[in-house]
């Protein structure tokens, strides 16, 4: 598989079930997600703006997309844990090989600031992100087990410590039209 036909596949509205493990506060949490993924076009003036700040070329893009989410947790929603659960991204990945780039992000995953990922492929579909922000790294895995359900992992890392914060897995669902 090539990022383009993840892309493709991902595309549309998805219901996820997440559930999340904070070591460093020991606590559990679960989230429950709505997710929008759609293509964005070269024209839009999103990825223009985008684009042109990260010092890549347009060229070089490959199926931009962009990501809507809003989520509802049984942790306290107020402040800065809300806000974390709404929100948009706009992802653009440059290949580097067949199996293998960079993904351009609006907004990270981990941290709330545009962010740089390389990822990689793997033979049975498995594409892998690897983040590296401020504090943080991050890992994410994405992988199909039917071309309507997903599954997503992830582990955040302490810079610092070199120890694990947060690991979560969640299931996604693609909500069909009826």
């Amino acid at each position: 598989m090539e990022i383009e036909e993840f892309v493709r596949k991902s595309l549309g509205e998805w219901s996820s079930m997440r559930s999340g493990h904070s070591l460093a506060f020991k606590h559990f949490e679960e989230i429950v997600s709505d997710i929008k993924i759609k293509l964005i076009s070269q024209n839009d003036p999103k990825f223009r703006d985008f684009i042109t700040s990260t010092g890549y070329s347009e060229d070089q893009a490959v199926s931009p997309f962009e990501i809507e989410w809003e989520g509802h947790s049984n942790w306290e929603e107020t402040g800065e844990i809300k806000d974390k659960l709404r929100g948009q991204s706009l992802l653009i990945p440059i290949k580097q090989s067949s199996n293998s780039g960079i993904i351009l992000r609006s907004k990270g995953y981990t941290e709330a600031r545009e962010a740089k990922s390389s990822y990689q492929i793997l033979s049975d579909g498995t594409i892998i992100f690897l983040t590296t922000y401020e504090k943080t790294s991050t890992e994410e895995r994405i992988w199909f087990i039917h071309q309507n359900v997903r599954c997503r992992s992830s582990v955040i890392k302490s810079k610092e410590m070199n120890a694990i914060l947060q690991t979560s897995f969640a299931s996604e669902i693609r909500k069909l039209k009826q």
